[in-house]
Order: structure tokens, then C-alpha cells, then sequence
């Protein structure tokens, strides 16, 4: 079973829908697949860098993007560049590297083609998720994907 979230790193709802995140790979572990695309709105005002943030830290290393994605929504008051730079460090990432990768912008060009890649499959917002398919618009509660996945899983 896959399920993939569209999310923003500045959206309270988005912060919620991490943690139901969290709660499906504690309770299904292997048996879920988690894919995370980008969809900054264009109103938050940190929300593309920090999308970007996390794809340079997934560039050393798909653990680092898990890390950074979490500090990054524990406190979404720590997005701008600066904070960014201190969360890195936090998380053990090579600082030069990634303030270079930030500066580069190299990124942005796929923050893009997700959002692109959303809005061709219905997303209008944040969280959007999709379990095998099947869109769940916003922070739902955890039974709600259960219900989906364990369908999913008995097929």
C-alpha cells in the first residue's frame, strides 16, 4: 500500500497530518510505502524554501529528510533560512553542503513539477493524501486511513 501526502511545511494542517504520518508507519510499518511531495502555498511565506530545505537534505540521505521534515513541522515558526541552517545542523547534516544546496536553488525545479504533478491529480490544498489512489483531503483522524489501508492490504 502507498500512500502519498501533499503537504507544506508552513501548514498548521500539514503539521497534523505528519503525525497521522507517523502513527501509520508505527502501526503498519514495511506494510505502507510513504512518498512525500511538495506543495508550498503561496501564501506562506517559508514554505518553498523549507520544501527545498527538505529536498537537500534528502540529498544526503533519505534519513536526513525524515529528520528535517519532522523538526521543520515540530516548529513551523523556524522556516526561514537561518533557522533552516540550525535545524540542519541539529539533524547532523553536512552544513556546508546543504547551505549551499539552499543557496543553489538547485530544488526548486522539482518543488515545482510536484505541485505541477498535484494539481493534475485534484490537490487544492494542504494536507492532500492518497492511499493507493484514493484522495483524503486533510488532517483526518487515523481511522480513517486505517480503514483504507487494511482494505487495501486484504485485497
Amino acid at each position: 500500500v502507498t500512500v502519498v501526502e501533499y503537504s507544506d511545511f508552513q501548514c498548521p494542517f500539514c503539521a497534523k497530518g505528519s503525525k497521522i504520518l507517523n502513527e501509520i508507519k508505527k502501526k503498519y510499518g514495511n506494510k505502507v510505502k510513504i512518498a512525500f511531495k511538495n506543495f508550498p502555498l503561496p501564501f506562506h511565506n517559508h514554505a518553498q524554501i523549507a520544501a527545498e530545505a527538505g529536498l537537500c537534505a534528502n540529498e544526503q540521505g533519505g534519513k536526513y529528510f525524515w529528520k528535517l521534515h519532522d523538526v521543520m513541522f515540530a516548529d513551523q515558526t523556524k522556516l526561514d533560512k537561518n533557522a533552516l541552517l540550525i535545524s540542519a545542523k541539529k539533524v547532523g547534516l553536512k552544513i556546508d553542503d546543504f547551505s549551499k544546496c539552499l543557496e543553489s536553488k538547485k530544488f526548486a525545479p522539482a518543488v515545482k513539477k510536484d505541485m505541477e504533478q498535484g494539481k493534475k491529480v485534484g490537490v487544492k490544498s494542504t494536507p492532500t493524501f492518497f492511499i493507493n489512489g484514493q484522495m483524503i483531503n486533510g488532517a483526518h483522524p487515523i481511522e480513517t486511513f486505517s480503514e483504507i489501508i487494511d482494505d487495501q492490504l486484504a485485497k
